[in-house]
């Protein structure tokens, strides 16, 4: 109770001081921000531990879960942090040459790992390379690790554009050797990057043993006691593990903007417009199939977390053909609530979860505020 009423209160704030960003999706009390989930007792992605101790990695997961295990791994999420050497990117690209900002880089693989140089002129720089962040898909960035100070790469690769090209988040232009190497990355960052690319991640200390990537123990938390259960039959093992099937559709949401950002983190951060397309549960809660309250508008009702991410639109139509009828001349019903598309039955999300295009991730954002696009419509919220 005492949460839900901090929760409340920071929502009414919000809503007096940017009500004209969007209005509060649903109940103010089913909404948090990631801070707030994370004081709730249990597990929740992007909690740091003490200990890696009780984390036992995927393939104790294996034995009772192969099939999932098996599909999951090779996912975008899966593979979400990864050590140069196991990076597609890396192998395929290492030796050769490429410019950004007028500096010229080559990744090069040594006998002590990947790296690279980056010179102009008679300047050159070479840098070793820690973690790729991100499998490539959409973009990968490099981190490096330099006796607990850390350094992000003013390149990154991208995937929409098959080349690299300057971090997102980096200075528009770097005008030395040293601002072409990268940025600096405070504590609190790189441990924020590392709990929503890896599981196992400690609130202090290194990052060597977490476990790469958004495996099982990212989402279901530690798994030493509910393996240690199952192993020994012990009525009750099931418990011993979180479940978000069991979650309610906002904690459900919530759940996945744990990284992806929720609502309230949202609206308490510095995104507005378009901008705020990145943030699938955003735009997911301010859409009007949101506001209808059915329980299976949720990401994972669209989204199986443990497969690869589908990206052809006809993919989906089955899931809005799940609740929208297929002609007008039926009638709305309890499993089927929404109206027939006059337009047809195909390609919905092309049509009512128009793509926005970013440049600078040479990506285009599906936007999921799902209605009834308007002409000129500014994008986003």
């Amino acid at each position: 109770m005492r949460t839900v009423l901090m929760c409340t209160g920071a929502l009414a704030a919000l809503v007096l001081v940017i009500g004209v960003r969007a209005a509060t999706p649903g109940s103010a009390v089913d909404q948090m921000s990631t801070p707030e989930r994370l004081n709730q007792p249990g597990w929740w992605p992007t909690r740091l531990v003490a200990t890696r101790k009780d984390f036992v990695g995927s393939a104790a997961c294996a034995p009772c879960h192969g099939s999932i295990a098996t599909i999951a791994k090779n996912s975008e999420m899966a593979n979400a942090l990864l050590r140069p050497q196991d990076s597609f990117v890396m192998q395929k690209y290492a030796g050769q040459t490429f410019q950004v900002d007028g500096f010229s880089y080559q990744l090069k693989q040594t006998p002590q790992g990947f790296a690279f140089t980056v010179g102009h002129g008679t300047q050159a720089v070479t840098q070793p390379l820690t973690w790729a962040f991100g499998d490539g898909t959409l973009s990968q960035v490099y981190l490096t690790d330099m006796h607990g100070t850390w350094t992000e790469s003013h390149f990154s690769y991208f995937g929409g554009a098959h080349s690299f090209d300057r971090t997102t988040n980096q200075p528009r232009q770097a005008e030395s050797v040293a601002e072409a190497v990268g940025r600096s990355v405070s504590p609190t960052e790189i441990r924020r990057c590392f709990s929503c690319h890896a599981a196992g991640v400690t609130s202090d200390g290194g990052f060597q043993d977490v476990i790469p990537g958004v495996a099982c123990e990212a989402c279901h938390g530690p798994g030493a006691d509910h393996v240690a259960a199952m192993k020994a039959h012990l009525e009750g093992g099931e418990g011993l593990i979180m479940s978000p099937k069991h979650l309610d559709r906002a904690a459900s949401v919530d759940f996945c903007g744990a990284c992806h950002q929720t609502w309230v983190d949202v609206q308490m951060g510095d995104a507005l417009g378009a901008a705020t397309a990145r943030f699938p549960a955003y735009g997911l809660q301010n859409s009007q199939c949101w506001a209808k309250g059915d329980e299976r508008i949720a990401c994972v009702g669209c989204h199986d977390p443990h497969q690869p991410l589908a990206r052809d639109s006809a993919h989906y139509d089955q899931k809005c053909l799940g609740c929208h009828l297929t002609t007008a001349k039926a009638a709305p019903e309890k499993g089927h609530p929404g109206k027939a598309c006059p337009q047809g039955t195909r390609n919905c999300a092309s049509c009512h979860m128009p793509k926005i295009e970013f440049p600078d991730t040479h990506h285009a954002f599906t936007d999921h505020n799902i209605r009834i696009v308007k002409a000129n419509e500014p994008a986003g919220q």
